[in-house]
């Protein structure tokens, strides 16, 4: 007795372990995989993250810079300065001498701080230059993933549709296998023709034909998933849908948010910047400076030692004459802006003319989907009724055969409009630039 219900229990909880290996995985985490193993996104993380720490260093160019220098130098002469004799008023006589100044040997070790005081805005328009490069970097990156994103959920969908022609065609395959085994019963009754049987059997081969074709499909996309993100697609969660959007959200979003528009306007706005750059070199440069020196001889040529001193000031440089090349160069970025707004205005009427064909390719295969939806109630109907007529002997077979064929063909329509439909919302959030945030 108690060996029964040990086998009772053990049969209940197998159903329980079998149902924790075989957990579907949501589809995000299948893209969130996908990223990690796709080397050309993470080469776009690295780029931010050398965006961002060559931001850090231009902010530094503007703190002060501590250096330290040393030289010897050698010269085989010295500088003499020769006193001739002076005769003293009253008959004195001061005699003349010879003073040398300075070494052979030069020492000098020297300690400095330089420190920017105003270069006409250069340094604060490069770290903004840095800041919006590394913005630029931020949406390069939000675009690989949007872009790999949607190869993940289009290559998921694609085999969704592939396996349900696969599993349409299996279902006509049982139907037509039954009703051949309903003609050779008939037939060997002799209320069938043997022409029923072959024209059946020809029909099975060309369904079974067909079910290779798409087995070789189904497998091909089953590979491409798995290479994209590590998992196969039977092992997604298959109540993923879409996050779908109106023709005006759709519009809004990719005008407020896409990845490539915001490049384009950080790329144009560094443009402002690098003129602002340009037009600070023609400005006067101020820096201070101090220097701790210690050397021999120091100050002092004459008394030849070594010598502790400091020294300090300011160095203005100030542009007299270029040649007129501030315009030229002021003229050439305004025609990169240009080109860069013409360039921005262009992708957003493609885009916008793209969008509008994937929405009017929604509203077909809606209305397509509920003219399906009744043509499928008449194509039931339909082979219902010449199943009847086919056994009472007043149709030909072949006819039967084509009323199957029909109502699987409606069914499988319509399922594949649903997926379709999918697949068209995957491509709008992929081309507006929502298709990570689209799960």
């Amino acid at each position: 007795m108690k060996g029964i219900r040990l086998i009772v229990i053990l049969l209940f909880m197998i159903p329980c372990f079998y149902g924790k290996t075989a957990e579907k995985v949501p589809l995000e985490s299948a893209i969130a995989a996908g990223l990690k193993k796709d080397y050309n996104y993470l080469n776009t993380v690295l780029d931010q993250e050398r965006a961002e720490l060559q931001r850090r260093l231009s902010e530094k160019n503007k703190l002060f810079r501590l250096s330290f220098d040393g030289s010897y130098i050698y010269r085989s002469e010295t500088m003499v300065i020769d006193f001739p004799s002076t005769q003293v008023p009253g008959g004195g006589l001061i005699p003349g001498r010879e003073i040398e100044a300075g070494v052979n040997h030069i020492f000098d070790l020297k300690l400095s701080l330089t420190q920017p005081l105003f270069t006409g805005g250069i340094l604060s328009n490069s770290i903004k230059v840095e800041e919006v490069q590394a913005a630029v970097q931020a949406n390069q990156k939000t675009l690989k993933e949007n872009e790999i994103s949607g190869l993940i959920k289009s290559s998921y969908f694609q085999y969704l549709l592939l396996i349900r022609r696969q599993r349409s065609l299996s279902t006509l395959e049982r139907t037509l296998h039954l009703h051949r085994q309903r003609i050779a019963n008939l037939l060997d009754e002799g209320l069938a023709r043997k022409t029923d049987l072959l024209e059946t059997l020809s029909k099975i081969e060309e369904i079974q034909l067909n079910i290779t074709d798409i087995e070789q499909a189904v497998e091909a996309e089953r590979i491409q998933f798995h290479r994209l993100c590590g998992y196969y697609p039977e092992e997604i969660d298959d109540s993923y849908l879409e996050k779908p959007a109106t023709h005006e959200e759709a519009l809004s979003y990719f005008e407020e948010t896409h990845p490539v528009l915001r490049s384009l306007q950080n790329r144009i706005e560094m443009l402002s910047l690098q003129k602002n750059i340009a037009a600070g070199k023609y400005l006067p440069q101020v820096s201070g400076f101090a220097e701790v020196h210690y050397g021999r001889p120091g100050v002092d040529y004459f008394a030849k030692e070594w010598t502790l001193y400091f020294q300090g000031g300011i160095m203005v440089t100030v542009p007299i004459f270029d040649w007129n090349r501030l315009s030229s160069e002021k003229t050439l970025i305004d025609i990169q802006k240009q080109k860069l707004e013409n360039q921005k205005h262009q992708f957003v009427k493609d885009l916008a003319a793209s969008l509008e064909q994937l929405f009017s390719s929604i509203r077909k295969l809606e209305e397509k989907h509920e003219r399906l939806t009744r043509l499928i109630a008449y194509s039931e109907e339909d082979a219902a009724l010449k199943k009847g007529l086919y056994e009472e002997r007043q149709i030909p077979n072949v006819d039967y055969l084509a009323a199957l064929l029909t109502r699987e063909k409606n069914l499988l329509a319509k399922d594949e409009i649903r997926i379709q439909i999918e697949m068209i919302k995957v491509n709008i959030n992929t081309l507006i630039g929502r298709s990570k945030e689209g799960s």
